[in-house]
């Protein structure tokens, strides 16, 4: 019984608390935000107690991606990408790298760049891209992002690449478990050469005859002051095969943003049933207030639950 009066005193406006539900009053507000900034900081000292439980572990299909990526290239007109198993090692690669030197960028902390997982895996590319992205639940919503931001929507959506490559790893990442998608983008010197074509010349009844001239062997020019190196991969197929291949070790991963957006959607909630109630009771029995303002109080909360809504997790680069 008393634990239903703490309750009634804590949401409705009674006697006991001035007419005002106690969670409404400052000192009722000040433990609520008291208690979301102490869940913030225990979210964030998790990551160094040892084993990794928070993160952004999904299962996300490269092959999705391929799809997704081609759909919204042939949205825009263009011929669809075709996977090279050689980017998908270099891709590969790449998420590898990432995870084992605890970066988030295009270029390693050695200096690295991004083509040289192109040339490292064997791919002698004359255009080459890259996007990135993490923590992304599924493949649509990194493909989304992508073409939200004008730059990745650019790579997407040239027509200098013919081939794509796609990297997914999942790892630990600054002390969060996470998804990490690399997507190369590439074409070769063989593909861009342009095929003779034959001309249609007039049928001439008496052919003078010419001397045969050889022709002459131009070096194609890398786009690199350095010759890159082209090394040869034993069985790309059996490598390739191992990049798609899923874990099936399962673990239990809380997601730090979808952890939250829940606890803040559940607060917000929380005040504009409180407040609701208090401004049906207030007008009910006519209690006369100084400061009641809970419409505007609704109406501002309902602002913030629209925003927790809209927001989304994962970062592109």
């Amino acid at each position: 019984m008393d634990f239903i009066e703490k309750t009634l005193h804590l949401f409705l406006p009674r006697a006991s608390n001035n007419h005002k539900a106690k969670i409404l009053h400052p000192s009722g507000l000040l433990v609520l935000a008291s208690f979301f900034i102490l869940f913030q900081a225990v979210l964030n000292f998790i990551p160094k107690l040892g084993p990794s439980i928070l993160g952004y572990a999904s299962q996300i299909s490269p092959d999705e991606i391929i799809r997704l990526t081609n759909e919204k290239r042939a949205q825009a007109g263009l011929p669809s990408l075709t996977l090279n198993g050689t980017l998908s090692v270099a891709a590969q690669s790449k998420g590898n790298d990432m995870i084992i030197k605890d970066y988030w960028a295009h270029i390693a902390p050695d200096g690295t760049q991004p083509w040289s997982f192109f040339t490292s895996a064997g791919y002698r590319y004359r255009y080459a891209g890259e996007n990135l992205a993490r923590d992304f639940s599924s493949a649509s919503s990194a493909v989304d992002a992508w073409m939200n931001s004008p730059t990745h929507r650019e790579n997407i959506l040239n027509s200098k690449y013919k081939e794509i490559g796609i990297g997914v790893v999942e790892g630990d990442l600054a002390g969060v478990d996470t998804t990490i998608i690399v997507q190369f983008f590439g074409s070769t010197y063989v593909d861009n050469i342009a095929q003779p074509v034959a001309a249609n010349n007039p049928i001439n009844d008496n052919p003078t005859i010419k001397p045969t001239i050889k022709p002459t062997i131009a070096a194609t020019i890398s786009p690199t002051s350095s010759p890159i190196p082209i090394i040869a991969i034993a069985s790309p197929v059996s490598t390739v095969e191992a990049i798609f291949t899923t874990s099936k070790i399962q673990q239990f991963i809380i997601s730090p943003f979808a952890t939250t957006r829940a606890i803040s959607l559940s607060v917000v909630g929380l005040l504009v049933v409180v407040f609701l109630v208090d401004s049906f009771f207030v007008s009910k029995k006519g209690i006369a207030r100084i400061a009641g303002r809970s419409f505007a109080h609704v109406s501002f909360l309902g602002m913030i639950m629209a925003i927790i809504l809209i927001l989304k997790a994962g970062k592109i680069l």
